[in-house]
């Protein structure tokens, strides 16, 4: 543990900072210290490494060198980094441990600035970067935010790294009278564009975002995101241009993009964020860093070129004041009917995503997810509305409320939409769609359905193909032509199996053509579907369990033949209960982890079910170990340590069952070696040697039996053989 900074020592600093007058010559050190050698020296001093005889130790010591005379703002930086730094203990933070007006003593690294490491490999870059946003994230917590993050402000010392110099630094949660309000302070190439406008105000913990990920992109491709040869087009770039790619990978490179992104709002919201992500990379898992979309492309290029329009007018203005005072309402009206197309743009590129999410979590079963989604959209949606009445937005809403199952309400958006654009012919489309939907129809809305779907189908509007063809078929039934209807139906569920409108849709079809049995079944397939037992019928058709599940830990297995005749609903369950898993990993990565334990309970309960209808289906037992294990990590993670340890019991014992009854069971050893080595990571972590040992060599003979069953293209393999290196580590610890 770092001494803490003397509170005496403290005073000395906070003294300085607040400018009182303190000797500023260069200052004779105690006789304690020990000059070793000069390591470095910028604009505030000398840096030196020190032997401090007093307790015995090898240290850093930066003195504030008479260079700096009588300058205000360097005594104010020099103070500013130990006061800092001494606010802070994290192991990749270098620790202060007493200071003067003439010096800071503190942690010596032995080691060089992370840009100057020989042949950095990308994964060591990413993992040193990843550790300095984990420090950052201390430091923001602490109310503090570097300012002046840069690769010699990041040193390495064989795979640790520390952040260093906090001489920039300013707090958070006040505005601090130690930064110059309208100054570019920082390293000009490492800056985010804030603090190369000067706008100290909006300078944050996503500014030091920036300067990791900038320091990132240097480490990965030898040079800063902007140069230029000159101070004014340096930072004219910072400002305006993009970074290229250098990551030679795509993930990497959406990771770098958000970091670097111009506006703080969209870079990660905190460095830990930015840390959980480099991890994700790590792990070879999918990040969550989105690239720019089109419309937001195209809408700064809109933006970039309405800039230098304006600036053209306003030469034109000195000159021409009269006709300007003539044009400028027309401008401006012009300008603001530009900003609501832009955003009109985006608008109808995030329903499509939001229809798009909706319908993955309806085919999945997990309608919870679905609702949620669609409840999102429509929220966005008429928050457009109340700022821009655009026809395409109202028909968008009422896209989003048909989902939703709400036709009436998507009705009333689908009616306004083409009382102010009788011609749009998604929007007739839709309430074509939307009428014939309902049970009773009179003559009038018939007439309306059919016109609207024959006028759009004609038109051939721009909708999905399986809308299309749903659209046909509608028409084709309202028409009389049931058979018809039915073939396209029919060819609808061929695309997407759990389109509720169309299983209604052939039930009607079915009983008008008097065959009441298929009229029965796909009536009740369709509030199956509702009810979110949809995947059971996807499973009869494909025979097939989602056992994919991004980030999850254990291996799941799929044992959809075994129940494929099996009289009962025990497939049903097993869909819906990895369907309630894969909502909790997704629920995970959004940080509602109350959710996605609640989530996790009820993939365990759906398991409960299929193992009392079949008590020893040994895969079911595999597939509920890995539900347990996710309950455990969620409640240890929550600080509940009994509910934990009671839900890795449950996942042992389900696993040793699995095993019991299918010794060849692969995943199941897999999923017996990943319990063994959590609890041998846990007992570790209390100090129980012994213990974690035993447990250690458990999970070693588990994943060699994994590995001795698997097939050759078993997916699990790779993370097999790395759990297996982590557990014969632990097994070997000294008892």
């Amino acid at each position: 543990m770092n001494e803490p900074l003397s509170e005496r020592a403290l005073q000395r600093l906070l003294a300085m900072a607040a400018g009182e007058n303190e000797t500023l010559a260069p200052p004779s050190l105690p006789e304690r210290y020990e000059i070793v050698r000069e390591i470095g020296r910028g604009g505030m001093g000398i840096v030196y490494e020190v032997i401090d005889h007093q307790l015995g130790r090898r240290c850093a010591l930066k003195t504030l060198g008479a260079g700096a005379g009588t300058d205000d703002e360097l005594r104010r930086r020099f103070a500013r980094e130990a006061t800092a730094a001494a606010r802070l203990r994290h192991p990749h933070i270098a620790a202060v441990y007493d200071a003067t007006p003439g010096f800071i003593t503190m942690q010596l690294v032995e080691g060089g600035p992370i840009g100057a490491v020989p042949a950095i490999a990308q994964h060591v870059a990413v993992e040193l970067v990843r550790d300095a946003a984990l420090a950052l994230q201390h430091a923001h917590e602490h109310g503090i935010v570097h300012r002046d993050l840069k690769p010699s402000n990041l040193l390495v010392e064989g795979r640790h790294v520390y952040v260093v110099d906090f001489g920039l630094a300013k707090t958070i949660d006040a505005a601090s009278s130690l930064s110059l309000s309208g100054s570019i302070m920082g390293t000009p190439s490492f800056m985010p564009p804030e603090q190369a406008l000067g706008h100290a105000e909006r300078i944050d913990a996503r500014s030091d975002v920036y300067g990791l990920g900038a320091s990132l992109y240097y480490c990965l491709g030898g040079t800063p995101p902007f140069t230029a040869e000159d101070l004014p087009t340096l930072l004219r770039r910072v400002v305006e241009d993009e970074p290229k790619p250098v990551a030679r990978d795509r993930d990497l490179d959406l990771v770098l993009a958000r970091c670097l992104a111009k506006e703080p709002e969209r870079r990660y919201p905190s460095a830990r964020e930015l840390a959980e992500d480099l991890d994700r990379w790590l792990r070879h898992e999918p990040v969550h860093a989105r690239p720019a979309s089109f419309f937001y492309r195209l809408r700064k290029r809109l933006q970039r070129q309405r800039t230098l329009w304006r600036a053209a007018a306003f030469a034109a203005l000195a000159a021409v004041l009269l006709m300007a005072l003539v044009l400028t309402p027309i401008a401006l009206r012009e300008s603001a009917a530009r900003t609501a197309a832009n955003e009109a743009v985006e608008l109808a590129d995030h329903v499509a995503t939001v229809l798009h999410e909706a319908a993955l979590y309806r085919r999945l079963g997990d309608h919870l997810s679905m609702r949620h989604e669609l409840d999102a959209g429509i929220e966005h949606t008429r928050g457009f509305l109340g700022h821009h009445e655009v026809p395409r937005a109202r028909y968008l809403l009422g896209r989003l409320l048909r989902a939703r199952e709400m036709p009436d309400d998507a009705l009333t958006q689908l009616q306004l939409a083409l009382a102010s654009d009788p011609d749009l012919a998604d929007a007739r489309f839709e309430r074509g769609l939307v009428l014939a939907a309902r049970k009773e129809l009179s003559v009038a809305e018939r007439a309306t359905a059919i016109a609207d779907l024959g006028t759009a189908l004609g038109e051939r509007s721009v909708v999905g193909d399986v809308d299309l063809l749903f659209g046909k078929a509608e028409l084709a039934r309202l028409q009389g032509d049931h058979q018809q209807a039915m073939e396209l139906l029919e060819e609808v569920l061929e695309y997407d199996g759990m389109h509720v409108p169309a299983r209604q849709a052939l039930s009607t079809c079915a009983r008008a053509l008097g065959q009441e049995s298929l009229a029965f079944y796909y009536a009740i397939s369709a509030l199956d579907v509702q009810q979110g037992y949809g995947p059971y019928y996807l499973a009869r058709e494909r025979n097939a369990l989602p056992t994919s599940i991004l980030g999850l830990e254990g291996a799941l297995v799929d044992y959809a033949d075994e129940l494929r005749s099996a009289g009962d609903n025990a497939l049903a369950f097993a869909h819906r209960g990895l369907a309630q898993l894969r909502r909790s990993q997704r629920l995970q990565r959004e940080g509602r982890f109350a959710e996605a334990l609640e989530a996790a309970r009820d993939a365990v309960e759906d398991h409960r079910s299929v193992l009392t209808l079949h008590a020893e289906l040994a895969a079911a037992l595999n597939n509920r170990a890995v539900c347990w294990m996710v309950v455990d990590l969620l409640q240890a993670k929550a600080g509940d340590g009994a509910s934990a340890a009671e839900a890795r019991g449950h996942a042992e014992a389900d696993a040793a069952r699995a095993i019991e009854l299918a010794p060849q069971l692969a995943a199941a050893h897999f999923n017996a070696g990943l319990i063994a080595l959590r609890k041998a990571t846990v007992l570790r972590a209390l100090g129980r040697i012994d213990p974690a040992a035993k447990q250690g060599e458990g999970a070693v003979t588990a994943f060699r039996s994994a590995l001795a069953l698997a097939p050759e293209d078993w997916p699990q393999a790779e993370t097999c053989r790395q759990r297996l290196a982590a557990a014969e580590t632990i097994g070997k610890m000294p008892r």
